[in-house]
């Protein structure tokens, strides 16, 4: 089977394409010049440099084509234009691309996110079958992806993947805001209330995509993909104390000091004219406790189980950035280091 793989060189589309390529498919990858190739450079893979707005690069190869995976896209942009842009009308170019060009295409998976559905009103866990409601500008436009996507059902085989929050090795901006709490011994909370959210590790996650890719059960399906249970962010950071075994003191934060950080962080971004971590999009999703989905259709319909506990998670990506980035602070210690 022949992929071309979009966002190859981000969290997600790179350990996608590592799972391909072990797993024996040939590999295109659509990557950017400015990108880094750092894990894409010891893989036998394709490279084809462009973007989705100059898909002319790929006539040569969209013939062979067997499968797209669309996990490009942006989660932090310094206007909504750019979001737009690039997750909505960038998911439309390369659909288009597709209808006119892979006839042996067999699947197309575009990787969207739970952000496009939007919150729990009630903390049950969204189904896929719920009409959805973003709460962002970056939900939109994920959305506005998985419109463009539902245009083209008629021409195309089309699967959609919707991820919760997504953890594991590589995974820096969480990381690293974590990494700065744990590091004082200092946990942020935020009000009394237990705000829950669903997770998935990314190697589940990627082994989650690929079972969709094969099943013949999944064409024009929409699955969320998740770990069973939520967890509330207080069991999130204790997991993580538990992990580096290190204890620490929560400290409550009120939202209301957010506004004024997002207001701050916009301002610096459009000084710099790069995206922040924290901007009004990210706030407004920050006020809904309850940000959970089911993966029971994906149980049933694929089979699909997670394999890794919170806990099993969060110790490999501890390991790897202790391993790959040099945090001598947060080395483990006891039985389970290694």
């Amino acid at each position: 089977m022949i992929a071309l793989v979009t966002g190859g060189t981000g969290f997600v589309g790179g350990f996608l394409t590592e799972k391909l390529v072990e797993d024996g498919w040939e590999v295109y990858c659509l990557v950017r010049k400015t990108s880094s190739l750092e894990y894409l450079q010891n893989l036998p893979v394709n490279l084809i440099y462009g973007d989705l707005f100059s898909l002319q690069l790929l006539s040569e190869v969209m013939g062979k084509i067997t499968h797209v995976f669309h996990a490009a896209g942006v989660t932090r942009a310094p206007t909504s234009e750019y979001y737009h842009q690039t997750n909505g009308l960038g998911t439309y170019n390369l659909l288009q691309a597709c209808a006119l060009q892979a006839k042996r295409l067999r699947l197309f998976v575009y990787v969207s996110s739970q952000a496009a559905a939007g919150p729990s009103p009630d903390g049950s866990p969204v189904r896929e079958d719920q009409v959805p409601r973003p709460v962002s500008i970056y939900g939109s436009s994920k959305l506005e992806g998985e419109i463009y996507c539902a245009r083209f059902q008629s021409q195309l085989p089309i699967t959609i993947i919707r991820p919760p929050i997504v953890y594991g090795p590589r995974e820096r901006t969480l990381y690293r805001y974590l990494e700065k709490q744990l590091r004082y011994g200092i946990r942020l909370s935020f009000k009394r209330h237990a705000r829950l959210i669903s997770l998935i590790h990314v190697h589940d996650l990627v082994r989650g995509i690929l079972a969709a890719a094969v099943h013949p059960k999944s064409l024009g399906e929409t699955y969320f993909l998740a770990n069973p249970e939520p967890y509330s962010w207080s069991q999130f950071f204790d997991s993580i104390a538990t992990v580096i075994d290190r204890k620490t003191i929560s400290v409550t934060i009120p939202l209301w000091i957010f506004p004024i950080i997002a207001a701050l962080s916009r301002l610096c971004s459009k000084l710099s004219a790069k995206p922040t971590v924290l901007n009004f999009g990210r706030l407004n999703e920050m006020r809904y406790r309850f940000w959970v989905c089911s993966s029971e259709k994906a149980r049933e319909q694929l089979g699909f189980t997670t394999s890794l506990s919170l806990e099993d998670g969060l110790r490999q990506t501890v390991d790897w950035y202790h391993q790959n980035e040099g945090f001598k602070k947060l080395k483990r210690t006891g039985k389970n280091n290694t």
